[in-house]
C-alpha cells in the first residue's frame, strides 16, 4: 500500500490529488525482494499468495494495481462534499492508472538471480 488515506496532496492547496491506497505490482515486487533478501520469507510467501489470487485468470488481463483486497475495479471519482487535507481538491478515491501501461526497468543487477 502507498499511503494510508486518500487524497494527499502534491503541494498543499493543490490538484493533483491521488488516491495511493492500492498495490502496485512494480512496486510491491522491491518489497518482495526486500524481505526475501532480508530473511523474511514467511512474509514473501503470504505475499506471494496474495498476488497469486490477485492476477489469476487470463494473463493478457494482469493489471499494474490492484485494491488491498485483489479488487480489479478502482474507478477513479471525485467526492467533492470532503474539503481534503489543509484544503486540498479535489478528494479523488479509486485511481484510473490502473488502466494505464506503465513499462520500467529494474535497478537490480540483472545477472544476480533474486532468491540468492
Amino acid at each position: 500500500m502507498a499511503a494510508p488515506t486518500t487524497s494527499l496532496p502534491e503541494a498543499l492547496g493543490g490538484q493533483r490529488n491521488w488516491d495511493y491506497r492500492f498495490c502496485w505490482l512494480r512496486d510491491t515486487t522491491l518489497t518482495l525482494l526486500a524481505m526475501l533478501e532480508t530473511g523474511h520469507r514467511d512474509e514473501a510467501a503470504v505475499w506471494e499468495g496474495w498476488l497469486l489470487r490477485a492476477v489469476a485468470g487470463d494473463p493478457a488481463d494482469v493489471q499494474i494495481m490492484y485494491g488491498l483486497a485483489g479488487e480489479r475495479r478502482l474507478d477513479e471519482r471525485e467526492v467533492e462534499w470532503l474539503p481534503g487535507y489543509e484544503g486540498s481538491r479535489p478528494v479523488r478515491v479509486g485511481n484510473a492508472a490502473s488502466t494505464q501501461l506503465q513499462l520500467d526497468v529494474s535497478r537490480r543487477d540483472p545477472r544476480r538471480h533474486p532468491y540468492g
